[in-house]
């Protein structure tokens, strides 16, 4: 619950909203998707109160998915980063692992896709000389 005496402003979501330009609906959804990061103070009638470093966290989420085209799951990744958290020293071996087989994965696809459209750029420019 806020404490009216603090000096830090809180702001409802509508505010938010305008301060921010993110939809309350998104907002409300970014909450149950970064709740390790974005937990809002409630009032005594269960209304949502955000201080700066919510607000600040809500920006970021933002930039990262909206104009910077993260994913949600790429965007907590970030936020993991920023914020300390989610070190390799604190994860799990079979978690660096498993993210080390997902980057190997999409390197060889890239590769893969690129021989492809050597050999089909060498195939095509056989047919014309023919």
């Amino acid at each position: 619950m806020p404490n009216p005496g603090a000096s830090e402003p809180l702001y409802s979501i509508s505010q938010v909203n305008a301060l921010t330009g993110v939809p309350k609906s998104t907002i409300r959804f970014w909450e149950k998707e970064f709740e390790s990061f974005l937990v809002p103070l409630r009032t005594t009638g269960n209304q949502r109160r955000y201080d700066r470093s919510s607000v600040e966290i809500i920006e970021k989420i933002n930039r990262l998915v909206n104009l910077e085209g993260y994913t949600l799951e790429g965007a907590r990744r970030q936020l993991d980063k920023t914020n300390g958290v989610g070190k390799a020293s604190d994860q799990v071996p079979e978690t660096n692992l498993n993210e080390l087989a997902e980057t190997m994965s999409d390197f060889l696809l890239r590769k893969l896709f690129q021989q492809a459209s050597v050999e089909k750029r060498k195939s095509e420019s056989i047919l014309e000389n023919n």
